[in-house]
């Protein structure tokens, strides 16, 4: 059984090590503590939950590679790698530079999850290789006998 003793409610109360005390840690007994932070004003304020870190590199990717193709239709090679590198590099910061890029790299990341839906549906990955196989191999055989004839 764990016993823990009783914390004020006081902002300005600071624990000690030997205030809280656990004999047994068991599933029903983790408790989760929020960490503070002081602002400006001299306040403690709790810390929002900052997002799961496991989008955080698939969104970068897909904002990446999103605003990468963008930038390559509009302006091409340069424009594209412009765009992608700086899509990615603003997904980390905060402000509403970082907000479109993260909603950018959403977009991708569902486009992707529809694409992959699409072709599970359909089997277009399948179809798209075997259609270019074909269109290479009659392009093929068809150079040889232009290049043939004469």
């Amino acid at each position: 059984m764990s016993k823990y003793t009783e914390v004020p409610s006081h902002e300005n109360t600071q624990l000690n090590s030997d205030e809280v005390f656990v004999e047994e840690i068991t599933p029903e007994s983790v408790v989760v503590l929020s960490s503070r932070t002081m602002n400006r004003d001299g306040n403690n304020e709790e810390k929002e939950e900052e997002e799961d870190s496991t989008l955080e590199i698939p969104r970068k990717r897909g904002a990446g590679i999103m605003c990468g193709v963008l930038g390559c239709l509009i302006g091409g090679p340069i424009l594209a790698v412009a765009a992608g590198v700086g899509a990615a590099y603003a997904t980390g910061k905060d402000g509403a530079t970082g907000d479109i890029a993260r909603a950018a790299g959403d977009v991708a990341l569902s486009v992707r999850d529809k694409a992959k839906e699409v072709d599970e549906k359909h089997d277009l990955k399948t179809k798209t290789k075997n259609a270019s196989l074909d269109a290479y191999e009659r392009t093929k055989s068809a150079s040889k006998e232009l290049f043939r004839s004469k």
